[in-house]
This record gives C-alpha cells, structure tokens and sequence, in this order.
C-alpha cells in the first residue's frame, strides 16, 4: 500500500469521527497552526522523523506547535498519539493536506492564494474576499504571498483557476511577441 493511501485512510477516518463529534473546524485550526509551524521551523519535521526522539517528546512538540497544552485530551490529541504509535509520523504532512482539503470540500471553502511584489493591506485582502465570495457563492480563505520577483500587478489562484496579472507576465508576452522563435 502506497504512502498516499495510507494518509488517506487516517485522514478520511479522522474527519469522519471529527464531523460526529463536531470538532472538525476545531481540528482544521490546529492542523493549520501545525502546518505553519512546519514551514516556519524546519527543526520540528527533523525532529519529527528522527528515530532518535522519543514519542513523547514528538507528541508534547506537536501539540504545542498545535497551540494545545500536552495535558488536553481531545480526538485531536488522541489522533497524533496514535500516529506516533502506528510510527506514521511520516505521514502527518500528507495527512494534514488531505484532512483540510476534505475540510473545505465539506464547508464548500474555496482557497485562494493572492501573490504580489509588495505586501498588500488587510483592507485589500478584505475586499478582494469579498468579491470572490459574491462571485463563487463560497465561503474564502485568502492566503497572501510576496513574490518580489513578479515586479508588480498580482497572480491569483482560485481553485484551480489561475490568473497571472504580474509585470513579469506581461514582459514575458511582449518578449514572446517580439522575439517569437526565442
């Protein structure tokens, strides 16, 4: 059985049970809040997969990367002690991006990625949700990224639909039209 299937299956399992109990949007925070902490501190997934450190020292670590006090007992709590047990540690990253996408396919979320060169105001962001929302009939999380690299304008990602308004884009264009065999 394939790595994939494997985070499916918990991540399936988990989200059913979290929907019985009407935790799932609890769960969904403290999988999101473990999910920046991961990309914040790359220290904690190394820590995560040595065979090294102890279970307890992975579970008290996951749950303050979490926000929760290594004391609470939740499904949550329950749930990464039982990954540390089944050794499926490794799994915990697919897991959280299966259990957050079934997430928002059950709360009919839309996920949205605004990338700009500078950083944009709250204000801004408030509005472009807004828009997106009376336009899709969805609820939305916007997700702000700088990218310096694009000079100005913004790409937008909306579900699978991409839209690039970017300087760098539209050079990219004009070079193509200018120099077609290039």
């Amino acid at each position: 059985m394939n790595n994939g299937s494997i985070a499916k299956r918990y991540a399936k399992a988990l989200f059913e049970e979290a929907r019985e109990q009407f935790v799932d949007e609890q769960i969904y925070k403290h999988f999101g809040m473990l999910y920046a902490m991961m990309k914040k501190e790359p220290d904690l997934l190394i820590a995560l997969i040595n065979p090294r450190v102890s279970s307890e020292k992975k579970y008290a670590l996951l749950l303050l990367a979490s926000g929760l006090d290594p004391e609470a007992t939740t499904l949550y709590t329950r749930f990464i002690w039982l990954l540390l047990k089944n050794r499926r540690e490794n799994q915990l990253r697919m897991i959280i991006f299966i259990y957050r996408d079934m997430f928002r396919e059950y709360h009919e979320i839309d996920r949205v990625v605004f990338e700009t060169a500078v950083p944009v105001d709250e204000d801004t962001i408030d509005r472009l949700t807004k828009r997106i929302q009376r336009h899709t009939h969805r609820t939305v999380e916007c997700e702000q990224k700088v990218n310096p690299k694009l000079i100005g304008g913004f790409r937008l990602r909306i579900g699978d639909h991409h839209y690039d308004h970017s300087y760098k884009h539209q050079l990219e264009q004009i070079r193509q039209r200018l120099c077609p065999t290039r």
